[in-house]
């Protein structure tokens, strides 16, 4: 049998003529109706997405176990999501649709306010264009506008990115692609923090292209890959740590309403280069026992439609 093709290497659906009409939808239409028009599109994802239903079907009985995995409800939930994160970064999402849990979002307020940066570490589950958008608008609750690099994969979603560049084209700006991190990157994203700035790079999908630098990691019962090199871009930054994830109150629903939970990390980097890898690899057990708390709680809103864990399983 084949080996199955690594995410990474896999493009995404949609047609050009299909992103351009969306974000017209977006830009002309009230939200709400943008939103029920997002439904028959999930449903035409839906359908044509064989092996990405089978990846859901796993997840779904390891998010949801002992119950029915029916996955038309998450490419629904998905639809109507890329539709707020274009929204997002169109100015049309407010701080208002977001309610903030009682976690440590005062703590990383207070720590914005006295100018310090952060290294925000989020995931596939939910929006996670929400914050980092609003914080292009200078709108994050704080008293100074905070400055905001996101490390994406462009390989990947190169027709997304197009959609939010047209959006806002001053987005693309803040972008810098996964595959350009080097010693000249490192240096300018310590410089960002050191001024206060906030850089986000999602922790929860690992690449062919570094197929050594990955971590091996139980994720809902079974063993998954998770990238090293958010974490050791942690290491290497030295600016307070935090993992994001902005979910949907209702998956389905037509109100853009969202509960953000934010969480410091309990890893502190010191001592020896040794020392420094484990606590690296720390860092990703806690982020993915975050993560899998969260889809626990939101499972129809990891929208990671590829196989993820190992081979044999389930």
């Amino acid at each position: 049998m084949a080996e199955k093709e690594h995410w990474s290497n896999q493009h995404e659906k949609g047609k050009l003529w299909m992103r351009k009409f969306t974000l017209l939808c977006i830009k002309v239409l009230p939200g709400i109706i943008v939103r029920i028009l997002a439904i028959p599109i999930g449903f035409f994802f839906w359908l044509v997405s064989g092996p990405e239903r089978k990846a859901i079907v796993k997840y779904l009985k390891k998010a949801r176990p002992g119950k029915k995995p029916y996955t038309l409800p998450l490419f629904l939930a998905f639809s109507i999501t890329i539709i707020e994160k274009v929204e997002s970064w169109a100015g049309k999402i407010k701080l208002g649709k977001i309610h903030f849990q009682k976690d440590d979002i005062n703590r990383i307020w207070n720590e914005l306010e006295e100018g310090k940066g952060a290294l925000l570490i989020c995931s596939h589950l939910g929006n996670m264009e929400m914050l980092r958008a609003i914080a292009d608008f200078g709108d994050i609750g704080v008293s100074r506008k905070v400055p905001v690099i996101s490390i994406v994969d462009f390989k990947v979603t190169a027709g997304f990115n197009k959609m939010i560049e047209d959006a806002n084209g001053s987005s693309m700006h803040n972008i810098i692609s996964a595959y350009d991190i080097g010693p000249d990157t490192m240096l300018m994203l310590q410089s960002h923090v050191a001024k206060g700035g906030i850089v986000v790079i999602a922790g929860d999908r690992s690449s062919t292209g570094t197929p050594d630098r990955n971590f091996d990691i139980e994720f809902l019962g079974s063993m998954a890959q998770f990238p090293q090199g958010p974490f050791i871009i942690a290491s290497l930054l030295d600016c307070p740590v935090y993992y994001v994830f902005a979910a949907r109150e209702k998956a389905l629903s037509v109100s853009a309403e969202y509960n953000m939970h934010i969480h410091r990390t309990s890893v502190t980097f010191a001592g020896s280069r040794a020392e420094k890898k484990a606590q690296t690899r720390q860092m990703a057990e806690e982020f993915v026992r975050y993560l899998e708390k969260y889809c626990n709680k939101y499972p129809l809103q990891w929208y990671n439609f590829y196989e993820y864990w190992e081979k044999g399983d389930l």
